[in-house]
Protein backbone atom coordinates (compact mmCIF):
# COMPACT_ATOMS: atom_id res chain seq x y z
CA UNK A 1 0.00 0.00 0.00
CA UNK A 2 1.42 3.37 -0.95
CA UNK A 3 1.55 6.10 1.65
CA UNK A 4 -1.02 8.85 1.44
CA UNK A 5 0.22 12.38 0.90
CA UNK A 6 0.47 14.53 4.00
CA UNK A 7 -2.52 16.54 5.15
CA UNK A 8 -2.27 20.08 3.76
CA UNK A 9 -1.40 23.02 6.00
CA UNK A 10 -3.17 25.55 3.75
CA UNK A 11 -6.70 26.30 5.03
CA UNK A 12 -7.87 27.06 1.49
CA UNK A 13 -7.60 23.34 0.65
CA UNK A 14 -10.35 22.32 3.07
CA UNK A 15 -14.07 22.44 2.24
CA UNK A 16 -15.38 21.04 5.54
CA UNK A 17 -14.88 22.78 8.88
CA UNK A 18 -15.75 22.21 12.54
CA UNK A 19 -15.34 24.90 15.20
CA UNK A 20 -13.92 23.98 18.60
CA UNK A 21 -12.84 25.74 21.79
CA UNK A 22 -9.70 24.87 23.72
CA UNK A 23 -10.70 23.84 27.23
CA UNK A 24 -8.64 24.49 30.37
CA UNK A 25 -8.62 20.70 30.85
CA UNK A 26 -6.73 20.38 27.51
CA UNK A 27 -3.59 21.92 29.04
CA UNK A 28 -0.57 20.12 30.42
CA UNK A 29 1.89 21.14 33.13
CA UNK A 30 3.88 23.13 30.56
CA UNK A 31 0.88 25.40 29.94
CA UNK A 32 0.19 24.43 26.34
CA UNK A 33 -2.45 22.12 24.87
CA UNK A 34 -1.43 18.53 25.54
CA UNK A 35 -0.83 16.20 22.60
CA UNK A 36 -3.74 13.96 23.70
CA UNK A 37 -6.20 16.84 23.24
CA UNK A 38 -5.33 16.99 19.54
CA UNK A 39 -6.56 13.41 19.14
CA UNK A 40 -9.91 14.53 20.54
CA UNK A 41 -10.01 17.58 18.24
CA UNK A 42 -9.32 15.38 15.20
CA UNK A 43 -11.86 12.78 16.29
CA UNK A 44 -14.50 15.50 16.57
CA UNK A 45 -13.65 16.67 13.04
CA UNK A 46 -13.75 13.14 11.56
CA UNK A 47 -17.05 12.22 13.20
CA UNK A 48 -18.77 15.46 12.18
CA UNK A 49 -17.39 15.13 8.63
CA UNK A 50 -18.71 11.59 8.25
CA UNK A 51 -22.05 12.52 9.83
CA UNK A 52 -22.31 15.46 7.42
CA UNK A 53 -21.89 13.02 4.52
CA UNK A 54 -24.43 10.60 6.05
CA UNK A 55 -21.65 8.01 6.26
CA UNK A 56 -21.73 7.38 9.97
CA UNK A 57 -24.45 6.42 12.41
CA UNK A 58 -26.51 3.65 13.98
CA UNK A 59 -28.69 3.29 10.88
CA UNK A 60 -25.76 2.28 8.65
CA UNK A 61 -24.95 -1.37 7.80
CA UNK A 62 -21.28 -0.51 8.36
CA UNK A 63 -19.11 0.82 11.16
CA UNK A 64 -16.07 3.01 10.70
CA UNK A 65 -13.02 2.15 12.79
CA UNK A 66 -9.86 4.19 13.14
CA UNK A 67 -7.01 1.90 12.13
CA UNK A 68 -4.10 4.36 12.08
CA UNK A 69 -3.51 7.92 13.19
CA UNK A 70 -0.42 10.03 12.54
CA UNK A 71 -0.38 13.51 14.06
CA UNK A 72 2.23 16.17 13.38
CA UNK A 73 2.48 18.99 15.90
CA UNK A 74 3.55 22.17 14.15
CA UNK A 75 3.08 24.92 16.75
CA UNK A 76 2.03 25.39 20.35
CA UNK A 77 -1.57 26.08 21.23
CA UNK A 78 -2.67 27.81 24.44
CA UNK A 79 -5.82 28.42 26.44
CA UNK A 80 -8.09 30.21 25.73
CA UNK A 81 -8.39 29.74 21.99
CA UNK A 82 -11.00 29.28 19.31
CA UNK A 83 -9.85 26.80 16.71
CA UNK A 84 -11.25 25.17 13.63
CA UNK A 85 -10.62 21.74 12.25
CA UNK A 86 -10.52 21.18 8.51
CA UNK A 87 -11.19 17.67 7.19
CA UNK A 88 -10.87 16.16 3.73
CA UNK A 89 -10.02 12.98 1.84
CA UNK A 90 -6.44 11.99 1.08
CA UNK A 91 -7.10 8.50 -0.34
CA UNK A 92 -9.96 6.09 -0.99
CA UNK A 93 -9.17 2.40 -0.91
CA UNK A 94 -11.36 -0.66 -1.33
CA UNK A 95 -12.36 -0.99 2.34
CA UNK A 96 -10.66 2.07 3.79
CA UNK A 97 -10.40 5.80 3.49
CA UNK A 98 -7.59 8.06 4.58
CA UNK A 99 -8.75 11.39 5.92
CA UNK A 100 -6.54 14.41 6.29
CA UNK A 101 -7.20 16.99 8.92
CA UNK A 102 -5.66 20.14 10.28
CA UNK A 103 -6.19 22.28 13.35
CA UNK A 104 -6.02 26.00 12.67
CA UNK A 105 -5.98 29.03 14.93
CA UNK A 106 -6.90 31.74 12.48
CA UNK A 107 -4.95 30.81 9.35
CA UNK A 108 -2.03 29.33 11.31
CA UNK A 109 -1.78 25.56 11.03
CA UNK A 110 -1.14 24.16 14.51
CA UNK A 111 -1.33 20.42 13.79
CA UNK A 112 -2.11 17.95 10.99
CA UNK A 113 -3.37 14.39 10.98
CA UNK A 114 -3.58 11.45 8.59
CA UNK A 115 -6.28 9.03 9.74
CA UNK A 116 -6.83 5.65 8.10
CA UNK A 117 -10.41 4.53 8.67
CA UNK A 118 -11.65 1.05 7.81
CA UNK A 119 -15.27 0.24 7.03
CA UNK A 120 -16.53 -2.82 8.87
CA UNK A 121 -19.68 -4.79 8.22
CA UNK A 122 -21.89 -4.06 11.26
CA UNK A 123 -22.86 -7.72 11.60
CA UNK A 124 -19.59 -9.54 11.01
CA UNK A 125 -17.18 -6.78 12.11
CA UNK A 126 -15.04 -7.65 9.08
CA UNK A 127 -13.80 -5.14 6.48
CA UNK A 128 -16.38 -4.30 3.84
CA UNK A 129 -16.07 -2.29 0.61
CA UNK A 130 -16.72 1.45 0.72
CA UNK A 131 -20.19 1.76 -0.87
CA UNK A 132 -20.57 3.77 -4.06
CA UNK A 133 -22.89 6.23 -2.30
CA UNK A 134 -20.22 7.07 0.28
CA UNK A 135 -17.51 7.27 -2.41
CA UNK A 136 -19.63 9.79 -4.30
CA UNK A 137 -20.25 11.84 -1.15
CA UNK A 138 -16.52 11.88 -0.31
CA UNK A 139 -15.24 12.85 -3.77
CA UNK A 140 -15.90 16.63 -3.55
CA UNK A 141 -13.72 16.78 -0.43
CA UNK A 142 -10.50 15.48 -2.00
CA UNK A 143 -7.34 17.16 -0.71
CA UNK A 144 -5.10 15.80 -3.46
Amino acid sequence: MSAAPSAPTDPARYRFWVAEEVRFADLDVQGHVNNNAFGVFFEHGRVEFLRHLDGFGPDKPWLIALARSVIDYRAELHYPASIRIGVGVLRLGNTSLTLGGAVFKGDACISTQEAVCVLLDAGTRRPTPVPDSLRAALSPYSLV
